[in-house]
């Protein structure tokens, strides 16, 4: 899918607009619902040609997971970690990843063992934005960062 509703100048009026803070008045060319509209076509081009790259990536994906299959199996039956070749090396590494299967549980021995060092040192974004909320203030030690951004939702039967 292209663009040719938007002519180049019209999306370099657009950009450089955008680039130094200068919006269009009321009554101009550049209304919102002509910026909602082009929005909606750069969203479906950009769909449109990942889905595209995505039907070209997928036999290439499906063939190096098969290597990758292959040279793993290779390693282990060699028992090697590594393999070092004329056109690279092949290697083996390990990723854990730590899930809680009872939270209660965990916490409970966590606290019971002062095993502190267990968990990660995160703030919950949503009782901070309850907290303030409610106290008007952050918890002692917290940053709460707000970012905005826009959404464009397409009008129903377009």
């Amino acid at each position: 899918m292209t663009i040719t509703d938007a002519p180049a100048a019209e999306v370099a009026n657009v950009a450089l607009a955008t680039a130094t803070g200068n919006t269009p008045a009321p009554g101009t060319a550049a209304t919102v619902d002509k910026r909602v509209e082009q929005y909606i076509k750069v969203r479906d081009a950009i769909k449109a040609a990942n889905e595209e790259h995505e039907l070209k990536m997928k036999p290439l994906v499906e063939l190096q997971n098969l290597l990758t299959g292959w040279m793993q199996n290779f390693m282990e039956q060699a028992g090697a970690d590594n393999i070092k070749t004329a056109h690279g090396t092949c290697y083996s590494s390990t990723r854990y990843t730590a899930s809680l299967a009872d939270p209660e549980a965990f916490m409970k021995h966590v606290q019971s063992t002062n095993s502190f060092d267990l968990l990660d040192r995160k703030a919950n974004v949503t009782a901070v934005k309850d907290y303030v909320a409610e106290h008007g203030n952050l918890p002692p030690g917290v940053n709460l960062s707000a970012i905005k951004t826009v959404g464009v939702r397409r009008a129903s039967g377009k």
